[in-house]
């Protein structure tokens, strides 16, 4: 006689009970630690970026890369010149150095973010994408990235608003400034479609490429698929920190005259 024996049901039950005990346990772990991996890839980014910025200073007498005012756009604090990125990419960077991992969607191998100004099809590869190669060209083109720049435009870049009207002004020219270790360089970018954090959408902001290839902009290190947990925050002084997003202040919000950008935070 066969005296070989199955599970029971209930053994079946208590071992998938145990099971999904275990994931329940397991998954918040895993995906905490991935978010970690993702702020550790993302702070060498602005670490990369840092080191470039300094040593472009360090070869023009002090001097940030200022971006050109450009007749096609270029206003957000995202867009950077073509011609600074050039810098960043032959002293180290590549295109990924520009883009917070965890935004899923942009990334140094999309078209329409890094070649945006010339309006590259959707799914395009930046591989085949022509760009112009004259220094007047590249310094008016710009990129969309995933981090603030803080450094000025030339000729100026206007006073902006915060909520509320009152102007600020927090654009950097130069390496030397007073208090550099206090003074953000590059952040990461946490925007919003209001002050209000209670009723603000963080993760679908229409901005340009919403208009052109109906994609929603969203702000980097979003935890619980909704709220910012914070973000990376490189400083003149070439020092990184990890500031919460509890910690952050609604700085820019659009100016009396309007001019559809989201509110800036950090």
């Amino acid at each position: 006689m066969d005296k070989r024996r199955g599970f029971t049901l209930i053994e079946l039950l208590v071992v998938i009970a145990i099971i999904a005990l275990l994931m329940a346990i397991l998954m918040p772990a895993l995906s905490r630690a991935k978010e970690q991996a993702r702020k550790t890839a993302c702070s060498n980014n602005l670490r990369q970026i840092g080191l470039s910025l300094n040593m472009y200073g360090n070869d023009n007498n002090g001097k940030l890369p200022l971006n050109k005012e450009s007749p096609i756009g270029g206003n957000w604090l995202w867009d950077i010149a073509f011609s600074t990125s050039d810098y960043i990419i032959n002293t180290g960077g590549n295109r990924h150095t520009f883009y917070c991992p965890s935004d899923p969607t942009k990334n140094g191998d999309m078209a329409i973010c890094w070649q945006y100004s010339l309006d590259p099809p959707l799914g395009s590869d930046p591989d085949h994408v022509e760009e112009p190669t004259s220094k007047a060209q590249r310094d008016i083109h710009y990129r969309v990235t995933s981090y603030f720049w803080m450094m000025d435009t030339d000729p100026e870049r206007l006073s902006t608003y915060q909520p509320g009207g009152t102007p600020k002004k927090y654009w950097l020219k130069n390496l030397n400034e007073k208090n550099a270790a206090r003074k953000e360089l590059v952040v990461d970018a946490t925007i919003s479609t209001s002050s209000n954090i209670e009723t603000a959408s963080f993760v679908e902001i229409m901005g340009g490429l919403y208009t052109r290839h109906t994609l929603y902009d969203r702000t980097n290190h979003v935890r619980r698929g909704t709220r910012p947990d914070g973000g990376n925050v490189l400083y003149l002084d070439g020092h990184l920190e990890w500031r919460p997003f509890s910690e952050m202040q609604n700085r820019i919000g659009p100016p009396p005259s309007g001019t559809g950008t989201p509110r800036h935070w950090w």
